[in-house]
């Protein structure tokens, strides 16, 4: 099961089409985790600056077993002392090690100084794996071809295709880099009704109604191949998904068992945003 259950929303309210529109309670927090470890989930994706979703985390049994792995992320606005960041999410997790820690931003990676530090925590044995969470093409692109890091996290759905008019790919499976792939969703935006998108998004909603119509000739609701068009990408390695709701998470297992009988609609899918800018793209470029 190529899925890793992101955690943003577990410990702060997010999202632009939050279903439940607040954050979920501690218990039902609790709830999700549990659930997901059962189900075979294996993977959980969480950073320092997630709220209180670290703490859920350690405070949860869902890391007991050994099973599930940890890939948490580095504050951006943190320029040195690595190691020591890392010791105290590894405090907030109740862990000794974490599978991976991630560069928030591909700044940090730029920074020689920066990068010497994370390699400092791979090779203290704070984490297995280390990698950088990406935004822009670019950044991916060249850091893949570096070949230095073992995971690299990209924005990564239906409207945001543009990854695949690159070689990223191709160099990260050169280079035995594992291909994490968020916001299938674009924070909910995808999901949304046209009518309802905020006036600052409003570039967004004709690609919205074209997604609707395409989606009227196959059997798929939008939240079904939102995700699907993510999953069935054979590079990507794990798709970062978050829920508000246990419902929310068995929707999502749901419908993964429909990937085999995807390939028609994503076929169809493919270039339906060409030229969409930047400002749709990126959520930290939103102002709503």
């Amino acid at each position: 099961m190529k899925l890793c259950l992101g955690t943003v929303q577990l410990g702060l309210k997010y999202g632009i089409n939050n279903q439940i529109k607040r954050q979920p309670t501690k218990n039902e927090g609790y709830k999700i985790l549990q659930s997901a470890y059962e189900k075979g989930i294996e993977y959980l994706d969480t950073a320092s600056v997630y709220g209180t979703a670290e703490e859920l985390i350690g405070q949860s049994a869902v890391l007991d077993s050994g099973v599930m792995h940890v890939i948490t992320k580095l504050d951006a606005g943190i320029h040195s002392g690595f190691v020591n960041e890392v010791k105290k999410s590894l405090e907030r997790l109740k862990q000794k090690s974490v599978d991976g820690v991630l560069l928030h931003d591909a700044l940090n990676y730029y920074d020689r100084l920066q990068l010497k530090e994370l390699l400092q925590v791979k090779e203290q044995g704070l984490a297995k794996s280390i990698g950088v969470s990406v935004y822009e093409p670019r950044d991916a692109v060249r850091i893949a071809g570096d070949g230095i890091v073992d995971y690299i996290q990209i924005p990564y759905n239906v409207f945001d295709q543009r990854l695949d008019y690159t070689d990223f790919f191709q160099l990260a499976q050169k280079n035995n880099i594992k291909v994490f792939a968020r916001s299938s969703f674009l924070q909910g935006l995808i999901l949304m009704d046209p009518d309802k998108i905020p006036y600052q998004l409003k570039e967004a909603e004709p690609f919205i109604k074209r997604y609707r119509e395409i989606l009227c000739d196959h059997e798929f609701s939008a939240a079904e191949a939102a995700m699907l068009f993510s999953y069935t990408n054979e590079n990507i390695f794990n798709v970062v998904f978050g829920v508000d709701t246990v419902e929310q998470l068995d929707a999502n297992l749901e419908t993964i068992k429909k990937a085999e009988t995807f390939k028609d609609c994503r076929n169809a899918l493919l270039g339906i945003a060409d030229g969409i800018s930047d400002q749709i793209l990126n959520p930290g470029l939103w102002e709503v």
